[in-house]
């Protein structure tokens, strides 16, 4: 029998006698999606349903039905503000594969893109903090002038004003970009949602820029790995095609270099 996935169209054929009575359910191994089944006069028809986390095969028995739910900091009536981000920032740098294996991709981007903002802000503003310090050599004091007419208190208050702005734009871009690189590998099956979520919780990372001087290099490794665990557990896709996601820009940059060498050679020959 020809058993052919709704979604990607992989086929693939099967043995009757192989297909327990009563199945219902089966899982591409291409696409990993998960579809329903059914026996029609000795035919078997496949049809879409939703995403599904489980890896069952034709054959398995079914699974429970994995709990959706969101970060703790979409839960902050029942944990309290702190409580909130400090659960979700535990979760995120320390268990990500545990928060986005079940985090909920269809609720809204509202509560992510708070966090990604919040957490974003203050890290990008003790990052700045520490930046200036070292390059004054001295603690600057608020009434100092440092660029003409503006003082260190002044400068501060544009980079809060601009900060929450500039990290709007970076996450729904990035999240873009990464969502379209996912999508030509193939792995980015739940939705722009779901990427944009693991974007913005990722940026928990961004805390290590408390930490003067190597903050922000720490942060930005802890980041790229905390993505590429989330977007794995959130697209219910394989590490391999996250991997390559992510370095088809590197590619191309790469090529692009080996081009514009080649064009300065020629040019001066």
């Amino acid at each position: 029998m020809q058993l052919t996935c709704p979604y990607c169209q992989y086929s693939k054929k099967v043995q009757r006698e192989k297909i327990p009575a009563g199945v219902r359910w089966a899982t591409c191994p291409r696409c990993h999606q998960r579809f329903e089944l059914s026996l029609l006069d000795d035919a078997l028809v496949s049809k879409k349903t939703e995403p599904w986390t489980s890896s069952e095969r034709v054959g398995e028995g079914p699974e429970k039905e994995p709990i959706w739910s969101g970060a703790p900091w979409e839960n902050r009536s029942e944990f309290g503000l702190w409580q909130g981000v400090y659960q979700t920032l535990k979760k995120a740098l320390f268990a990500p594969e545990s928060l986005f294996r079940t985090m909920s991709f269809t609720d809204g981007i509202t509560e992510p893109l708070a966090f990604g903002i919040l957490i974003g802000s203050i890290g990008t503003m003790f990052g700045l903090f520490w930046q200036f310090l070292m390059w004054s050599g001295v603690v600057l004091s608020s009434s100092k002038p440092l660029f003409g007419q503006f003082t260190i208190g002044v400068i501060f208050l544009i980079i809060m004003l601009v900060t929450p702005v500039f990290w709007v734009m970076w996450i729904f871009v990035s999240s873009a970009v990464m969502h379209l690189l996912l999508l030509i590998v193939r792995g980015g099956q739940n939705g722009y949602e779901a990427t944009l979520r693991v974007v913005s919780y990722s940026q928990a990372a961004q805390i290590w820029c408390l930490i003067p001087l190597v903050g922000g290099s720490i942060g930005w490794i802890w980041q790229l790995v905390v993505q590429i665990i989330g977007l794995k557990q959130i697209h219910q896709t394989s590490y391999l095609r996250v991997f390559m996601a992510l370095l088809i820009p590197v590619a191309l940059f790469f090529l692009l270099g080996i081009v514009l060498v080649i064009g300065l050679i020629m040019f001066f020959r």
